[in-house]
């Protein structure tokens, strides 16, 4: 049996293990990355895409947590602002399959209830900054050239944390996207009422 298809099979065999409900979440998960994040190259998603997973398996009754924390390269001590969706424990995260400057940050692996489902870098995951990361950060504000952007990441990750705790904040978020990617849209494309080209 060739590699791909020795994987198909273990991934066959990991979704017949799943629960009725980490099914559903794992496909929902697939038909978001393959049905609107790959087809357009969408970048910089994932606090949307989190959003959006958490909301829509709630219409499911499917109970979630979205997480804003942080995700390092192991390249440096950098800790870059980051959300993932927890489902009792289990980490998905779809939004490292395409990233915006690749010399900086690679395309990372697709992870979903745990299970890697597509290689690429393996990043660290941080509910909240290290002692380095914060370090880091601090040598970063005092460089002219990469303290607005400091400020900026800062105040965009208290901005997402405050809106994680309220599902009708989350909504409102989405249904603001400047790009018309908004709540609606997205569950039209993931139940294939809408496709993307």
């Amino acid at each position: 049996m060739g590699q791909a298809k020795r994987r198909a099979a273990e991934i066959a065999k990991w979704v017949d293990s799943l629960s009725t409900e980490e099914r559903k979440i794992a496909e929902t998960a697939d038909r978001l990355l393959n049905r609107v994040l790959k087809p357009m190259g969408a970048t910089g998603m994932c606090y949307r895409m989190t959003f959006f997973l958490h909301l829509y398996l709630a219409e499911l009754g499917i109970q979630t947590t979205p997480v804003i924390g942080y995700i390092n390269d192991g390249t440096d001590d950098i800790m870059i602002s980051h959300a993932w969706l927890d489902y009792k424990g289990k980490k998905t995260d779809i939004t490292l399959a395409n990233t915006q400057d690749l010399d900086i940050n690679p395309i990372g692996q697709v992870v979903v209830l745990d299970r890697v489902l597509h290689n690429g870098h393996v990043y660290s995951y941080h509910p909240d900054q290290s002692a380095k990361g914060l370090a880091a950060e601090v040598g970063m504000l005092s460089d002219p050239e990469s303290a607005g952007v400091v400020h900026m990441k800062r105040a965009e990750h208290i901005a997402m944390t405050a809106r994680a705790k309220d599902a009708s904040v989350m909504r409102t978020f989405l249904d603001a996207a400047p790009d018309r990617m908004h709540f609606e849209m997205l569950k039209a494309v993931v139940d294939k009422i809408l496709i993307i080209k």
